[in-house]
Order: structure tokens, then sequence, then C-alpha cells
């Protein structure tokens, strides 16, 4: 509970890889059969640690396979995903 208090007082932010992939999944493979966003959020809307880490290597993993598709996206965030 403190850090939650010291993090909302100091405004870091520990990130969520969960909310990036999804991110990145709605607004980089919208429309696509194989994507839904939605299902995506609600099944990646825990805080355990093995679903995050999960997340993150999602997340790597379907950016690297766009960059090797050629495809290219950018996030809402103005992130450049490097594609």
């Amino acid at each position: 509970m403190l850090l939650l208090l010291l993090s909302a007082c100091f405004g870091v932010s520990f990130g969520d890889p969960c909310a990036d992939y999804c991110d990145y999944v709605c607004e980089c493979h919208e429309g696509e059969a194989s994507f839904d966003c939605d299902q995506c959020r609600t099944e990646n809307s825990g805080t355990d640690a093995e679903l995050q880490d999960a997340c993150e290597s999602s997340l790597t993993d379907l950016q690297a396979d766009d960059e090797a598709a050629g495809t290219g996206c950018s996030t809402a965030e103005g992130e450049d995903t490097g594609l």
C-alpha cells in the first residue's frame, strides 16, 4: 500500500505490460480475425506477476512478427514501435 501511495505522490509509473500489449493489439491489429481487443483486455486484466511476464513476452513477440512481416504501427502515445 505504501508503494502505491508513494508512486501516486511522486508520479512514478511502474508500467503495465498487459495494458501495453492490449493497446498494441487494439491499435495495430484492429479488425483482424485473430485479434480481439475486448477479449485481450478481459483475459489480461489481472495483476499476477506471471500474467504480466506473459504479456510482456507476447508484446515483444508480436512486435517482432510485425517487423518481420514489414507491417508498421505506432501506439496511441505516439511511441514508434520501430516498425
